[in-house]
């Protein structure tokens, strides 16, 4: 496909002018922010036993957030991802290293949304087994599409971890939120 130069003069300015405003005001209500947790390392994991459901810790000790949106001064508060705007979507990567005791080790990973984290108001759940065998880490990556209404407004997302069976060990857990729809 050729290049084509627009001019710059006549009503042609004015065109290049509106065309330019429109993106840069896409731009400004769409971003993304980085929260890397410094907490739980390969030397102290997050270890969760059998049967036990734990809140996924992230510290955000290490973060990127010259993206965010405009006038956004966070997406994850150290607890919960949190919205704040009725409307909006985001894509949520998460990511961690993972381990388990267990030959068939298998994990449950979750998105809360009720005020008590108590699994609840579920807004998506991933049920992943371990393929690699006992006690070998692997990375594990997932990106999910979410939206916010007014219970997760209130109360923005808890991630949970369930370890189904096996003692499971993670570390390196990063979220990266991208906002990607702003509500009407």
């Amino acid at each position: 496909m050729a290049l084509v130069n627009i001019p710059t003069s006549g009503v042609w300015s004015s065109i290049a002018s509106a065309l330019n405003s429109n993106f840069s005001g896409i731009d400004e209500r769409t971003g993304w922010a980085q929260y890397a947790d410094t907490e739980h390392t390969l030397a102290v994991p997050l270890v969760v036993a059998a049967g036990n459901t734990v809140a996924l810790t992230n510290n955000a000790g290490a973060t990127i957030k010259s993206q965010l949106p405009t006038g956004v001064t966070d997406l994850y508060d150290g607890t919960r991802i949190i919205s704040d705007d009725l409307g909006a979507a985001y894509m949520v990567r998460i990511g961690f290293t993972v381990s388990n005791s267990s030959q068939t080790g298998a994990f449950d990973l979750s998105a809360d949304i009720s005020a008590a984290g108590d699994g609840s108001i579920t807004i998506f759940e991933r049920v992943s087994s371990l393929a690699r065998g006992a006690n070998t880490p692997q990375a594990y990556n997932t990106t999910n599409l979410i939206f916010s209404l007014n219970t997760f407004l209130a109360n923005g997302a808890l991630i949970r971890f369930e370890s189904i069976t096996g003692t499971s060990s993670i570390y390196d857990i990063t979220y990266v939120i991208s906002k990607i729809h702003t509500g009407r």
